[in-house]
């Protein structure tokens, strides 16, 4: 069966995914949402032609929720080391989870790990949002300190107060064997989700709260049957939901790669919007939506250098040539700018002979010029889907230029 016809057969549940060699090796391993939707992406482009040129199958295991994928997905990078994973993004891309060695350990989240004997690293994660979550969601079970170590508060800190921190750790007061004790049973039970052992985990808690109870300690073990009922929480999938959206995104990609004349399905989209103060500290940003759905460690600030006062169409032009200056980056399949047919011709300029598919949003006659089309479509007449993700990629690239630019004023204003 060939790999089209594999993927055809894939369903629409989370999971992880892998393709390999004639000889059985591996070249690449993700993970999905949606294992269907996912894999009906893999077009051939850049990294993607070649590793689809040596692979002879894939196969995919389906999982209980995309938190489950992607932890799995982590072990399985960790423990295999695929070639297109690394020519994908380099090591400064993934995500580790490091854990100190103190005596309350502090938790945190690097791109660089480094060799040290005061610190352990679980990783490689691919989606740094999907951990940030994650995180988030084993806080409320498993309290742990993200304050400094010193120096310490006379008070419990905010966190404690409301949950998400024992306290003991991060407040001066006196310390005992318990506390440690406690805070490091929290820190265990996080790796042991983080390293795919959340079943071993489950089973450890269940006992304890079986024995707390019968010990009559039913306080701790109510919190035990809390933690128990995050975990399940955490790990569950509602798949109705997941295939919803996973279905809207596919439908809308599918609808810009028509109304664009797209030649392949647009997998990576680049949105770029300029904004100034009555022409002083113009700035610029681009945003990057992968399938449908921002990828905010893709983003990128730019100063605009080289124009003065009040020029939306050179500032464009700029930004988008120096854009194009780092081959490092992955290349878009399609670019959205913010303005009208001015800044449309601003960007095909910078593009020059790069033909690199363009866009652009007027927000005040709400309308999408396409590069190459006479007329502009009016952004109502646009399927709901299409119209979603457009003006979502819109927004998101407004609100991260205005942020960078109000911190550039307040810096400008303190220098003074």
């Amino acid at each position: 069966m060939s790999i089209k016809d594999k993927i055809k057969k894939a369903p629409n549940e989370p999971g992880v995914y892998t393709f390999k060699n004639s000889r059985g090796g591996i070249l690449y391993i993700g993970k999905a949402a949606n294992l269907k939707s996912r894999l009906k992406s893999y077009t051939g482009r850049g990294w993607k032609e070649d590793m689809l040129r040596k692979a002879k199958s894939v196969s995919w295991e389906v999982l209980s929720s995309d938190v489950a994928a992607l932890i799995r997905e982590a072990e399985l990078i960790k423990r295999n080391k695929p070639k297109y994973n690394f020519i994908m993004r380099d090591d400064k891309r993934y995500a580790y989870v490091a854990f100190t060695k103190n005596t309350f350990p502090r938790m945190y989240i690097t791109h660089q790990p480094r060799e040290s004997k005061n610190e352990i690293y679980i990783g490689p994660f691919t989606d740094v949002t999907a951990l940030r979550r994650v995180l988030k969601l084993l806080r409320r079970a498993f309290p742990y300190c993200t304050c400094p170590p010193s120096p310490k508060h006379k008070r419990p800190c905010v966190n404690a107060q409301i949950g998400k921190c024992l306290g003991f750790c991060c407040s001066d007061v006196k310390n005992t064997k318990q506390n440690e004790k406690t805070y490091k049973a929290n820190l265990h039970a996080i790796k042991k989700v983080l390293t795919g052992k959340s079943r071993s985990l489950l089973g450890t808690l269940e006992k304890r709260m079986v024995t707390l109870s019968k010990a009559r300690k039913y306080e701790s073990a109510a919190l035990i049957r809390n933690q128990l009922g995050s975990l399940e929480r955490i790990f569950a999938h509602s798949p109705h939901l997941k295939r919803d959206i996973a279905e809207e995104r596919e439908k809308a990609l599918e609808s810009l790669k028509e109304i664009c004349k797209l030649s392949h399905f647009p997998e990576r989209i680049e949105g770029y919007d300029i904004s100034h103060h009555q022409g002083a500290s113009t700035v610029a940003s681009m945003v990057v939506f992968e399938n449908g759905m921002p990828a905010k460690d893709e983003y990128r600030k730019f100063n605009i250098k080289t124009v003065k006062g009040v020029d939306d169409f050179a500032s464009m032009t700029e930004v988008l040539s120096r854009r194009l200056k780092h081959d490092e980056w992955a290349m878009p399949d399609l670019i959205i700018v913010d303005g009208g047919k001015g800044q449309l011709s601003a960007a095909r300029k910078a593009l020059g002979k790069k033909h690199i598919p363009l866009a652009s949003l007027a927000k005040r006659e709400e309308e999408l010029y396409i590069d190459g089309r006479r007329d502009p479509i009016k952004l109502k007449q646009l399927p709901p889907p299409l119209l979603n993700l457009v003006t979502h990629l819109r927004d998101e690239s407004h609100r991260f230029a205005i942020t960078f630019h109000r911190k550039q004023r307040r810096r400008l204003v303190t220098e003074r």
